[in-house]
């Protein structure tokens, strides 16, 4: 194999292999849900709010989730980064509204209800129903 090629194999290689560790954009109401859910659990609430509604209610109701993190201690934050996303049940209202019903594995006893709405075709969180229901 002469140099040039093998040069031109290995650039090609570094550069897939970059490329995968990047977050895939998710797309469907299922996936807005458990990347959000995630990012919170994982005390990353700049990359979870590009998934919120953005209105004024919601920046409110994110803001409590922001201060409740901030109160936990490190060992309490370090379960919820470890914990699995359990998704008791995703009920399809309609082909714009879901609500995700779901926990964690180190706090089961957590049960909430995460609002997805479709909004120009793009999936979004609606904490206001997670926060004063319907």
């Amino acid at each position: 194999m002469n140099r040039p090629l093998s040069y031109l194999i290995f650039i090609c290689g570094l550069c897939l292999s970059c490329n995968n560790d990047r977050k895939s954009t998710p797309l469907t109401d299922t996936d807005v849900a458990t990347a959000f859910i995630r990012d919170i659990l994982d005390n990353n609430p700049d990359a979870a709010e590009p998934y919120l509604l953005a209105d004024e209610s919601n920046r409110q109701y994110f803001q409590i989730i922001r201060e409740q993190y901030r109160k936990k201690n490190k060992t309490e934050l370090e379960k919820y980064k470890n914990a699995d996303i359990i998704i008791n049940e995703i009920s399809n209202v309609s082909d714009s509204i879901s609500i995700v019903n779901y926990s964690n594995s180190y706090d089961r006893s957590l049960i909430n209800k995460l609002k997805l709405v479709r909004i120009n075709g793009k999936w979004q969180v609606d904490l206001k129903y997670t926060f004063a229901g319907n």
